[in-house]
């Protein structure tokens, strides 16, 4: 049978609370000196029970999202997961390498500069000085933070102790990986990055704790959830059914400050971006290339070079209007003879396909390629998404079976982040709007 990766068993957590630092200090003094002398006056604090009797199980492979208000103890329990805090009472077994994204800048050094925090901590979470070495580049790679990498941590913004916080954790190859809401406060594009590898640790079965106050998140993400209250264990469930039931919560309390969780923050007018253009093409495939993350997978026989999200007039989009007509533009180039659909899909900030087309969704013509041609594939659609984040998916594949079966030839992940503003028609409350027509008849 196999071990759990996490086991929690009557776990708590007590804090001792002082309503001000003389009475810390005299409190220890007057146990020192011990109950014969001190009498009651010894007690000058009082225990604050920020969790108690909290028992679940982790099994391998699970990715389990925990939720709660502010205060009900989430970060707390990771913590005591993460070893970083010691129980009052009850026990939690972990099995396996943990590596944990709580506090902001947690673990880092602020005088140190970003590459001896990467050397750091990657010792801490387990990483021999030969892997370390290994894996440097492709942590500063995903980090992407330039020179600053040798300035002070002190000196860093929140999405820079986020991006190298995050690239160290996830180089590290941890069995479990723990995130505290951290990557809310990085950018579009970056989140969109750590969204497509957190997908793949979940393939390559390893265990996920994830924390966040975005409802949409854990339901996408996790296959439990577990609900904590006021230090308690409210239920862990089914994700669905644990979610309605915060939500439920949520609303009977008819809490202004709760409600916000839930209200989008207003997105800033629209900016489109000139029009890049370089003649040469070969650096923009350079420029996109090195943007993109990752592995690629697919059978090689062509490859995406560059893909571009565009408005009507050709500008380059990042912040659309709600039913914006949008150009994805695609170009592809063959090395060995095949004969291939383009295909794209918009994906929301959690990776979940909301739209997109192929070549036999619309009845486009197979492209047959030869060794040195180069096309450049232009969809035009629109966007009646609703106000968030998304991203670009684009593929090339080999059609064996009609919308069944396929051989992928190359694939890009994550590209072209993008937002959409809020609709001015109101709120939409579905991933895409279809847009309808209605025909009303009185009954006789």
């Amino acid at each position: 049978m196999t071990a759990p990766a996490i086991h929690c068993e009557a776990l708590g957590k007590c804090f001792r609370l002082y309503e001000n630092p003389r009475d810390r200090l005299l409190e220890s003094i007057l146990h020192t000196l011990g109950s014969r002398f001190a009498g009651d006056r010894a007690n000058r604090g009082r225990d604050f029970w920020a969790l108690r009797n909290i028992s679940f199980t982790v099994s391998p492979g699970e990715t389990i999202g925990i939720i709660g208000l502010n205060g009900s103890g989430k970060s707390t329990l990771l913590q005591l997961i993460a070893g970083i805090l010691s129980p009052s009472e009850g026990v939690v077994r972990v099995n396996g390498r943990i590596a944990a994204l709580l506090e902001l800048g947690a673990g880092f050094h602020p005088e140190f500069s970003g590459l001896e925090n990467v050397r750091v901590n990657a010792a801490v979470l387990g990483l021999k000085p030969e892997e370390i070495e290994q894996r440097l580049e492709a942590i500063l790679a995903f980090a992407d933070i330039g020179d600053f990498i040798h300035q002070p941590i002190k000196t860093y913004s929140s999405g820079m102790y986020v991006r190298l916080a995050f690239a160290i954790s996830i180089h590290a190859e941890p069995d479990i990986l723990i995130i505290d809401e951290a990557l809310a406060v990085g950018d579009m594009a970056f989140q969109s990055k750590c969204m497509a590898r957190i997908r793949r640790f979940q393939q390559e079965g390893k265990t996920l704790l994830f924390v966040s106050h975005n409802i949409g998140a854990v339901r996408a993400l996790c296959d439990r959830a577990l609900y904590l209250d006021h230090g308690s264990l409210v239920i862990i469930g089914v994700t669905g059914d644990v979610v309605d039931r915060y939500i439920r919560d949520i609303q009977q309390e008819a809490d202004i400050a709760n409600h916000a969780i839930f209200t989008p923050e207003r997105m800033q007018p629209p900016q489109l971006l000139p029009e890049n253009k370089t003649p040469d093409m070969s650096l923009r495939y350079a420029e996109f290339s090195k943007s993109i993350e990752g592995r690629r997978p697919g059978s090689g026989q062509a490859r995406i070079r560059l893909v571009e999200l565009v408005s009507a007039d050709g500008l380059s989009l990042e912040i659309a209007e709600f039913d914006a007509v949008a150009k994805i533009r695609i170009w592809v180039e063959c090395l060995q003879p095949c004969t291939v659909s383009i295909n794209y899909k918009i994906r929301d900030a959690y990776l979940i396909a909301v739209a997109g087309a192929d070549f036999l969704i619309i009845e486009q013509e197979l492209l047959e390629m030869s060794p040195e041609d180069s096309y450049l594939v232009e969809y035009t659609t629109r966007l009646p998404l609703m106000d968030g984040s998304y991203s670009i998916r684009t593929s090339i594949t080999i059609p064996i079976a009609k919308h069944e079966h396929a051989v992928f030839v190359d694939v890009v992940e994550v590209c072209c982040p993008f937002k959409i503003l809020s609709s001015r028609l109101g709120k939409i409350y579905t991933c895409a709007y279809l847009f309808n027509t209605v025909a009303i008849k009185a009954l006789e």
